[in-house]
């Protein structure tokens, strides 16, 4: 009897250690891998510790800033651009972003050739207004792009033109205007305050009704010599949406700040000089 319950307890224990070398078998070849793998795409290490992930965008961000560095701007800004589409979750994207608007417009500005920048040459009879009207440009950008103080223009004298057609989408809740062309980023602006009655909410669709210049209580035109100086803003079709500068977020005098959303004034000013008449204005959340 003895004997029995003594092999008995053998064949439990050879059951038992085959289950334990089972277990260890599954755990090394199936479980483990697989929990491994799993912790991988959480970005954990064996340790349990949040596993750094790489940036796979940040050599494209050095890439181009190294380009930019070298006075290659066009090759920059497609670098720039390409880690935009490709990278968004990186940390690089909001400076990217930040430096390829800054760019964008330094080269529309500047006498740089461009894709869609030409030349126009004044004949007899031509007005700014005109011109710009003829080339779907403004009268700031032409002073602006060709270093004039003044409007004053002459019979052959070549003006660098650009059609500015952009839009414009207002995102509230991240609070940037954001400046587009062709549907493409051109760049963006910081919404620095709002004063918005009941009825201005998104969605939103309108544009560019007026750009006002201000300054001593009455309209600056822009032949006068204070135009530079004078304030300005911009109104849209929509009832009580305006951009304005931050100076005119505060109240003055007793008076309550005018509606609107309020910007930097360099980016009023900016915004002023590239957009047009009729430009398309969305509201979004």
């Amino acid at each position: 009897m003895a004997r029995i319950k003594l092999l008995l307890t053998f064949f439990g224990l050879v059951i038992l250690a085959a289950g334990v070398a089972g277990a260890v078998f599954y755990w090394d070849k199936i479980a483990a891998p697989d929990f491994e793998m799993t912790q991988e795409i959480d970005g954990k290490s064996k340790s349990g510790k949040k596993r750094e992930i790489p940036d796979l965008g940040k050599r494209h961000f050095d890439k181009a800033v190294d380009l930019l560095k070298e006075g290659n701007l066009e090759a920059a800004k497609e670098t720039f651009y390409y880690l935009l589409e490709y990278y968004p979750e990186s940390k690089t994207y909001p400076e990217a972003r930040r430096i390829l608007g800054e760019l964008n417009m330094d080269l529309l500005i500047s006498k740089t050739q461009i894709p869609g920048k030409t030349e126009y040459v004044v004949r007899g009879g031509d007005a700014p207004a005109s011109i710009a009207r003829r080339t779907e440009t403004t009268i700031d950008y032409l002073m602006r792009a060709n270093g004039k103080t003044r409007t004053l223009i002459y019979k052959d004298e070549r003006l660098s033109v650009f059609p500015l057609n952009f839009e414009l989408e207002i995102k509230m809740a991240d609070k940037k205007i954001i400046m587009t062309r062709d549907g493409t980023f051109f760049k963006e602006y910081d919404i620095l305050g709002t004063n918005l009655n009941s009825a201005v909410k998104p969605p939103i669709k309108t544009e560019i009704k007026e750009k006002v210049a201000w300054g001593n209580g009455r309209r600056v035109q822009i032949t006068s010599k204070d135009y530079l100086n004078c304030q300005k803003w911009i109104r849209t079709g929509k009832i009580g949406l305006f951009i304005r500068p931050i100076e005119f977020s505060k109240s003055v005098d007793g008076q309550a700040a005018p509606p609107g959303i309020f910007v930097s004034k360099p980016d009023i000013e900016e915004l002023f000089t590239v957009v047009r008449g009729g430009s398309v204005v969305l509201m979004t959340e």
